[in-house]
């Protein structure tokens, strides 16, 4: 690796290794155990993957689909600096120590990281999730006005998404390092005005001298503890510092320093052991050192509810930063501070956990599944989904308090509502062809019992015919092929409901029934011969949030030519097995 030609110079000015245990690099040195074994505290959920790119026409853009972008406040620590530093290979130990993660160039003078790369970690103590992004090398941009335009697009965005920005570089406060920070800071100082924004949610900086050598620790050690200390101090008198306590959180601006590794540590990231038990040496206690910094609790907010209001740093979403790149590369002014930016970003975050992720496999068919005819929502706009949609979405923008036609604007909230436009057509057709009231199960009941004399076979060729044309009639006005019938709930139900009506008057069974008192057949005092049906469902369903059908047990009485239906009911005090029977419904046999 170029990085481990660079960081091994100076190893025999070193001489021998310092104990593990010795205090460097500006920082407290701890060793964190769980269980009496070394963690390395953060676990990625996944290699790295690119996030912001350059685009034609000399401009960055997002890489969608990597992650939820949108969630406000995730604790962000980003790599910065220039060429040759190891900012892939510290982007890869804050990460957990596999060296898979992030790439590294083994050229000293070919890059490998084009604009940035996010990896998200899970914190292995309990501290929530968080992102550590690595940086195209500012040395490989190369020269020229449109080179420094990209430039600026990618240091104002990564400032303006980050939680920290470490910068690595092998002197104190460099020339580079203000260059790059006059290029933030003229924009988001002067025009973004980001000074006036809270402190606690302004970025925290990280100012990291990498491959130290013993010399040149003689430069402060007399007099100070280690280079936090020293960093401070050459802070206090550098001409221009007032520029990085405009841009940076009060108090939030540091100093540490990674010593030169040597080629056990070199052999042990490789080996993606770095972390393990069995390897111990001052750059890995500095490195050490430098995680607990950074992912101290005071060092952002760990990721809660994504719908709480944004209060720590990043000042902006990944998700909010794509609507203002344009304005970036224009250096045209904002607010990003702008709870409206946030309530847009929390409002597709509502849809998509009501909804999910609409992406290109989700089809109409599996859309119009996430409604019920049934529900009043759906009854009220006249089965027509995209209307129950849109209306959700405005009750939502109503209660973050968005205006709807700005929340509604949104690119990614119209192409749902396109989707479930496409979708309510589906929807429609399915609740004509197989929610007909003729298929309720009353109404197959009445039509066994007057046109076919319960006779079931007779009643499921008949229901078949039916069904058989409602598929058509759906097939017909959707234009979907015959399979999808298959994930059609509302198709399957049917045929369910036919299977088990048919099943039921399969199953009935004779038997005798006391009429209810204060009724013409009660006063007879005699037993009624009629036939137990078993459980069927009434036809005056509770309207409350979701129709719901009441279910009841019915019994049969006919003489060939008058029929009545009985609702079964227990009492008490009667014989065992003997019931009292309700009038439910009375007819003629045709």
């Amino acid at each position: 690796m170029a990085m481990a030609l660079s960081l091994l110079r100076g190893l025999s000015a070193r001489g021998a290794t310092r104990p593990e245990g010795c205090a460097c690099a500006g920082g407290r040195v701890s060793t964190r155990r769980h269980g009496g074994a070394a963690t390395p505290w953060t676990r990625a959920l996944g290699p790295a993957s690119p996030l912001l790119q350059p685009a034609v026409g000399g401009s960055i853009e997002i890489v969608r689909g990597i992650s939820d972008l949108d969630a406000p406040s995730v604790p962000t620590i980003s790599v910065i600096g220039p060429s040759r530093r190891g900012k892939s290979v510290l982007a890869c130990l804050l990460s957990g120590g596999d060296p898979s993660l992030f790439k590294q160039s083994h050229s000293s003078f070919q890059a490998m990281t084009s604009g940035t790369h996010m990896c998200e970690v899970e914190t292995g103590l309990g501290e929530g999730r968080l992102r550590i992004i690595d940086t195209e090398g500012l040395s490989h941009v190369g020269r020229g006005r449109d080179k420094e335009a990209l430039v600026r697009q990618l240091l104002i965005s990564t400032y303006l998404t980050s939680s920290w920005l470490i910068w690595l570089d092998t002197e104190v406060l460099s020339t580079g390092f203000f260059t790059m920070m006059w290029l933030v800071y003229d924009y988001v100082v002067d025009v973004l005005r980001v000074s006036d924004a809270v402190g606690t949610r302004l970025p925290r900086l990280m100012y990291v001298r990498t491959q130290e050598t013993d010399v040149q620790q003689r430069e402060y050690l007399d007099k100070f503890d280690d280079f936090g200390a020293f960093f401070a101090r050459v802070l206090e008198t550098h001409e221009d510092s007032s520029i990085l306590t405009q841009m940076f959180a009060p108090g939030g601006i540091r100093g540490h320093a990674l010593p030169v590794w040597t080629v056990d540590d070199l052999s042990m990231f490789e080996a993606g052991q770095f972390w393990s038990d069995g390897h111990a040496s001052p750059f890995r206690t500095s490195v050490s050192s430098l995680r607990e910094i950074l992912l101290a609790p005071s060092s952002g907010n760990t990721q809660g509810d994504v719908t709480s209001e944004a209060d720590g740093p990043p000042l902006l979403a990944l998700g909010a930063l794509e609507q203002h790149l344009p304005r970036i590369a224009r250096l045209e002014a904002f607010d990003p501070r702008d709870n409206e930016t946030a309530k847009v970003a929390r409002l597709r975050n509502h849809l998509r956990s009501t909804y999910g992720r609409l992406t290109e496999k989700v089809d109409s068919v599996h859309l119009a599944e996430l409604f019920r005819p049934e529900d009043r929502e759906v009854r009220i706009n006249g089965n027509r989904i995209e209307k129950v949609v849109r209306a959700r979405l405005e009750e939502k923008c109503k209660a973050l308090r968005l205006e709807v036609d700005i929340g509604l604007a949104d690119p990614e909230i119209q192409a749902a509502l396109a989707r479930f436009q496409d979708a309510s057509s589906v929807f429609a057709a399915a609740v004509e062809a197989f929610t007909d009231e003729s298929f309720t199960e009353r109404a197959i009941l009445r039509s066994a019992i007057t046109r076919r004399r319960l006779d079931p076979d007779a009643t499921a060729t008949a229901l078949l015919g039916q069904l058989a044309s409602a598929e058509d009639r759906f097939l017909s006005a959707t234009g979907l092929p015959r399979d999808v019938l298959r994930r059609m709930g509302m198709h399957e139900r049917l045929r369910w409901r036919v299977d088990e009506c048919v099943m039921r008057l399969r199953g009935r069974a004779a038997a005798a029934l006391l009429p209810a008192p204060g009724t013409a057949e009660a006063e007879a005092a005699e037993a009624l011969p009629v036939w137990r049906l078993g459980e069927w469902s009434s036809e005056a369903p509770t309207d409350g949030k979701s129709r719901r059908a009441r279910y009841s047990d019915l019994a049969l009485w006919t003489d060939g030519v008058a029929w009545t239906l009985y609702e079964e009911r227990r009492d008490a005090k009667m014989p065992a097995g003997a019931c009292l029977g309700l009038i439910r419904e009375q007819g003629e046999v045709e």
